[in-house]
């Protein structure tokens, strides 16, 4: 119980975490019919349609960062983060099976932290370059997908948490990992999606 009530801290801990993160990322499948919401507050902006998606298990190699509630507080911690992958990002291409980078957050056993993977995604028996590097497995799960982008990625967060997830029929799966998933630089407009595990309510 104790476990899940973590994980739950670690969600909410991340839509704080987004907002600060939102200034740095601005410098970075099959789609479903749009689930009907009952309430008309979910439903009101059109720019915050999303899709249904169950995606299989996959495998993400990058650095990882324990953070913290006092991170979270500092502007830095993610300009950190993303410049550590950052220094790996040639090494890692060779072993990665698509061009999008991922933000994974796992849950931890410990009260108000998470852990921060920013990497690629990998085959599952890929062994890291370098031993900085780690690798973890995201599990399987079915997701509300929602896409925006880079700019628009704190309120996104905001609106999902604060108004769709509470209108909505779904629950928060802890068993699984929230994340985003970025596109290269080269593509137009850098569109993100952001992966929310859903469960019935």
């Amino acid at each position: 119980m104790a476990k899940k009530e973590n994980a739950m801290q670690t969600i909410r801990n991340l839509t704080v975490a987004i907002i600060v993160m939102v200034s740095i990322m601005t410098q970075g499948c099959k789609k479903a019919s749009p689930a009907p919401e009952t309430s008309a507050k979910a439903e009101k902006s059109a720019a915050m349609n999303y899709d249904l998606k169950d995606r299989d298990a996959f495998t993400v190699m990058g650095t990882q960062t324990r953070i913290t509630s006092a991170d979270e507080k500092n502007p830095e911690t993610y300009t950190k983060i993303w410049d550590a992958f950052e220094q790996y990002r040639t090494q890692l291409r060779p072993l990665s099976i698509e061009q999008r980078s991922f933000g994974v957050t796992f849950a931890t056993d410990k009260k108000d932290a998470f852990d921060y993977l920013a990497g690629v995604s990998v085959h599952s028996d890929a062994t890291p370059p370098d031993k900085t590097l780690v690798t973890r497995n995201v599990p399987a799960a079915r997701y509300a997908v929602f896409k925006c982008t880079g700019q628009d990625m704190g309120k996104t967060y905001q609106y999902i948490y604060s108004e769709w997830l509470p209108a909505s029929r779904y629950k928060i799966d802890t068993a699984a990992c929230c994340f985003e998933q970025y596109a290269p630089k080269e593509w137009a407009n850098r569109p993100v999606y952001i992966y929310i595990p859903i469960s019935p309510k």
